[in-house]
């Protein structure tokens, strides 16, 4: 069957069912005229926030007008970029009548298409089109829009759910003024399952027994359909142990220089290829790393950046642990909360170490300690006392926050906050 009549079907097929069921994401997109693109890891929730947007479009002018097309769906694939022509054609004969009317495309996962960029510029270009488009590829996605759509697009990146999202899902709204009433222990209670679980939509709504197996067949997907398929890679064994060490040593400084000089004692490999894998893995949002903060470049690049996981129940599940690791676990959520608010985000070290140091709009800054134990060690404030002594560093600082496990209060002018309370504090 030609592409053309494949894609009527696909069409037709989402006009007549029913969404799926939504659960609400905080993220919000504005209006605009731009192409919007949506970046973010495998199975982190894209699609089903393309329904959710999908529900509130339909919601006030129907679904006629609105295109979903999944290119990751078998029975369109293989796809050439000229096969994507027919995606128009085969909607303007089933509705002839919007020929002229404006549109709503949305294409799920558009770089499996190779050359997609230059067809999605074109329909930007005819003006009565809103383009809306998901990748799992953050550096693939972007360096293409940068080049073919430059100044057409803004992107929007989708993390796994933060604790707000995490309790809707658990299906519990926080009241107000929470911190004082007796819902704090149920929020605490669950605070400490959103710890450990991580925030992977389907894994939060499965059953807990099934969790971990869900979230191992996760990284067996991200290693072999988006990085040993994409990619070409031959070495699985080293890119399968390259991602398990990083991903258990989250929070830690990596050298990729240090590392190589340990495995290549036991087994052929060159740096390049090394460096090369650890580049896959931040283009598939599995790890993210973190350049120390300073004025110098040069010494933001030579030294080491320190590693963080695209989610903590993702990391338990497949990681080489045997403890707790409540700390380390309570500071990959503190990142990737930073993330989520976008904020410039840096680590500093010299006889102590800062967690965060977060570059604010207004250039000033805010040093963030994580301090996730039953009692604070002593360490964690030198450390933020040491940077407020920095000339050029400390005079910046707005705030000096410590976040803990239960402690609050404002002592030496640095802020002690809950964990669990910070998370939940827009």
């Amino acid at each position: 069957m030609e592409k053309k009549e494949l894609f009527k079907y696909l069409i037709k097929e989402f006009h007549e069912r029913r969404l799926p069921e939504i659960y609400h994401r905080t993220l919000e997109i504005p209006e605009t005229k731009k192409i919007v693109s949506l970046i973010g890891a495998r199975r982190i929730g894209k699609t089903s926030y393309f329904f959710q947007m999908i529900g509130q479009l339909e919601a006030s002018m129907g679904r006629e007008r609105i295109l979903y097309i999944n290119f990751e769906d078998e029975r369109i694939l293989p796809l050439d970029v000229k096969d994507l022509n027919s995606i128009l054609e085969a909607y303007y004969e089933l509705y002839p009548k919007n020929v002229d009317r404006e549109l709503y495309l949305f294409f799920d996962e558009v770089q499996n298409v190779p050359g997609w960029e230059v067809y999605v510029r074109r329909l930007y270009d005819r003006g009565d089109l809103k383009l809306f488009l998901t990748g799992s590829s953050s550096k693939m996605l972007s360096k293409e829009l940068a080049t073919s759509l430059r100044g057409r697009t803004l992107s929007f990146y989708l993390y796994s759910l933060d604790f707000r999202e995490y309790l809707a899902f658990r299906g519990v709204e926080p009241v107000q003024d929470f911190e004082y009433s007796r819902q704090r222990f149920e929020l605490k209670k669950l605070f400490e399952e959103y710890l450990y679980e991580g925030g992977f939509p389907e894994v939060v709504l499965e059953v807990p027994e099934l969790r971990k197996k869900i979230l191992q067949d996760y990284f067996e997907m991200m290693i072999y359909r988006d990085l040993v398929e994409r990619f070409s890679i031959r070495n699985t064994t080293l890119l399968k142990t390259l991602t398990k060490y990083l991903i258990t040593n989250i929070g830690n400084p990596f050298s990729a220089t240090s590392y190589y000089k340990v495995i290549k004692q036991d087994q052929e490999v060159s740096k390049g290829t090394l460096l090369e894998y650890i580049s896959h893995l931040e283009d598939i949002s599995l790890v993210y790393f973190l350049p120390l903060f300073s004025y110098s470049l040069k010494a933001q690049a030579i030294n080491p950046r320190k590693v963080y996981c695209i989610d903590n129940g993702l990391r338990n599940a497949v990681s080489f642990t045997f403890s707790k690791d409540e700390g380390r676990l309570a500071e990959n959520l503190v990142f990737l909360e930073l993330m989520r608010r976008e904020k410039e985000i840096y680590y500093w070290k010299n006889e102590g170490e800062v967690d965060f140091i977060v570059k604010e709009e207004d250039n000033s800054l805010t040093a963030i300690n994580v301090s996730y134990t039953d009692r604070i060690e002593e360490r964690e404030i030198r450390a933020l006392e040491e940077f407020s002594g920095v000339e050029g560093f400390g005079a910046q600082v707005k705030e000096f926050l410590l976040l803990t496990k239960d402690t609050e209060k404002t002592e030496n002018g640095i802020r002690y906050m809950p964990l669990w309370k910070w998370m939940l504090k827009t």
